[in-house]
């Protein structure tokens, strides 16, 4: 039977006019277990971020811009209407709901996936509709007959010379954060937040080295609810730390058994099922600019930052091998996407303390790269010796996460072509070299990467810089650079500097470096900070409208690319070296300007 059909038929049964499939999972996860992309599997959007509404005679799906191609090809002949993100006269799934729900009519989803603050959102828009929600039930459990289970791969250590803090010490600097705030209790449910925590690490979630788990936190106590199996080798040494082990299944039971006080959570990571556990005689504050372990995480210490420089020296070597071997076929046509992107994870095989891809590699020919997350499956298409090739990759190691883009040529570039690499380039370097003072936030630094395309009509369609784990997520806040980006900078946090410009079908373009924030001066007018740069990795220089560069841009870049030398020549051979020197060398401003 058709899957909508299906669907539909269960939703009759039931009385549910309307259900919405989201993305994520019980934990607020952008990356998740193949149990939990029901998404996916109804529509066939394949995606990271998107949401389905499904009625009785419509199917939609919503997703933002970095999504639009992708999601046009992969819906084209299905009954799905992409519904496009944030651009004219395209309602939010919210005010579709709004406008097609019948007067007190029935809106089911899976309350384990949806926040508390998102629910809250879709309640305010149909205030005045009556609507009764059914949450209790995944009806997608009843309709994916072949649905994957949850993983059951065991856990392992983040060793003490690589978490650099014990799980104590953590626990007492949560407890000290809860003190600050008048809590009793703190429910933890972001996963990164709890192997951070706990100094654990695990396989959940396909290159993102996490475990499901849930935790909360008192006074005096802290309880982790996880697969007991996934730990049991170091299960002693956890309780030793303070922790008491329970099984996953049992958070909801033990929240709605907390005997009062005040309790905190992150709104945006709980679930509708944990949040409706929670007893009334408990004071929920859900007030806090940020979650306590998300601040507490994101200052990478110095211990922390001396085995991120390495994990990033790693990946650097990486990526010139993997650049020369590119470089040097004498016939591109013969390689796929999906070798390069083999070639790339083979290359990390050979680096000390790897773990796995940072995420799915996008490896992107010619107007593939036009999807800002285009995925080329374990294929992909052949590359082709015109244009641009973008390569946007990472890869975790026990001392660090990396996230990397360069776009290179592989065949003649237009004027244009080159003209749009250099306004990319230029943005990344005016981020790059940014001082600001302390309590500046993303959302004001977002014009830096974007004034040189601004300047020309021109922009992108998603952030300019996420923050990044340490061995845990490749997306991880609070800190950001973006419209959204409010949280202010301090030293030590990481953020990606990747601006970008894309010609729907014909080629993107997207340079990406890792900075993290260094304390600059401090003067009579406060504390300035600004970024060093954690990646190094030649920047094609073939493709520049160096025209268009200013003196000090120039500089800037062959400042980098020295560093670029001097870092990673000691860990090339001769032949290697050599092809880095020359990827490197600098630009002549004499000539240029002649």
């Amino acid at each position: 039977m058709n899957k909508l059909v299906s669907l539909r038929t269960l939703m009759k049964e039931k009385n549910i006019d309307a259900y919405v499939i989201y993305s994520g999972d019980a934990h607020g996860s952008s990356y998740v277990a193949d149990y939990w992309k029901s998404r996916a599997w109804l529509s066939g959007f394949t995606g990271s971020s998107g949401t389905v509404v499904v009625t009785e005679t419509h199917a939609g799906l919503w997703t933002d811009g970095r999504y639009f191609v992708q999601a046009e090809a992969e819906l084209s002949g299905t009954e799905f209407t992409l519904y496009k993100m944030d651009m004219p006269d395209v309602p939010t799934y919210k005010e579709f709901l709004a406008e097609n729900l019948p007067q007190g009519g029935k809106l089911g989803f899976d309350g384990r996936v949806v926040g508390v603050k998102e629910f809250n959102k879709i309640k305010d828009a149909l205030e005045d509709k009556a609507i009764s929600y059914a949450y209790g039930e995944d009806l997608m459990d009843k309709v994916w007959k072949d649905r994957p289970s949850l993983p059951t791969e065991p856990a392992f250590e983040h060793e003490p010379r690589f978490a650099c803090t014990p799980a104590s010490e953590k626990l007492g600097a949560v407890r000290r954060e809860m003190a600050e705030h008048g809590a009793t209790s703190y429910l933890v449910t972001a996963m990164d937040g709890i192997a951070w925590l706990t100094n654990i690490r695990g396989r959940d979630i396909a290159f993102t080295p996490v475990v499901y788990a849930y935790a909360v936190i008192t006074t005096d106590t802290a309880h982790i609810f996880i697969d007991r199996n996934k730990v049991a080798p170091f299960a002693t040494k956890l309780t030793a730390q303070g922790f008491t082990l329970h099984d996953y299944d049992e958070i909801v039971g033990f929240l709605a058994s907390l005997p009062g006080g005040t309790l905190v959570y992150d709104p945006g990571r709980i679930n509708v099922l944990l949040s409706e556990a929670v007893p009334s005689n408990v004071t929920v504050e859900t007030d806090l600019d940020t979650d306590i372990i998300t601040m507490l995480k994101a200052p990478r210490t110095p211990a922390e930052l001396a085995n991120i420089r390495y994990a990033f020296l790693k990946e650097g070597t990486v990526l010139v091998r993997c650049l020369k071997w590119l470089k040097e076929q004498k016939d591109i046509t013969e390689l796929t996407e999906g070798d390069v992107v083999r070639k790339l994870t083979s290359l990390r095989e050979l680096e000390a303390d790897f773990v796995s891809d940072g995420f799915s590699t996008i490896v992107a020919i010619g107007g593939n790269a036009s999807q800002a997350h285009y995925s080329s499956g374990p294929v992909g298409d052949k590359l082709k010796p015109e244009g641009f090739l973008l390569i946007d990759t990472g890869a975790q190691y026990l001392d660090g996460t990396t996230d990397t883009t360069r776009t290179i040529a592989v065949g003649p570039l237009t004027p244009e072509m080159k003209r749009h690499y250099t306004l990319v380039l230029k943005g990344y370097m005016r981020l790059a070299r940014a001082v600001f003072p302390k309590g500046t936030a993303g959302v004001q630094l977002d014009v830096l990467a974007r004034a040189a395309l601004w300047a020309e009509g021109l922009d992108y369609r998603h952030g300019t810089g996420h923050g990044i784990g340490y061995c845990l997520a490749v997306h991880e806040g609070p800190q950001g650079v973006h419209k959204k980006g409010k949280v202010a900078f301090e030293p030590g946090m990481m953020i990606s500097n990747e601006p970008a410009f894309y010609v729907d079908g014909v080629y993107g373009i997207r340079t990406e470096n890792i900075e993290v924030v260094t304390k600059k001066a401090e003067t009579e007018y406060g504390e300035f900070y600004g970024f060093e740069t954690l990646m190094y990795c030649p920047i094609d220089t073939t493709a520049i409208d160096a025209s268009i560069l200013t003196q000090d841009e120039i500089d800037y870049l062959n400042a980098y690319h020295a560093k670029t030398y001097e870092m990673l020549a000691p860990r090339l051979n001769d032949d290697e070296r050599a092809w880095l020197k020359e990827a490197t060398k600098a630009i002549n401003a004499v000539l240029v300007f002649s």
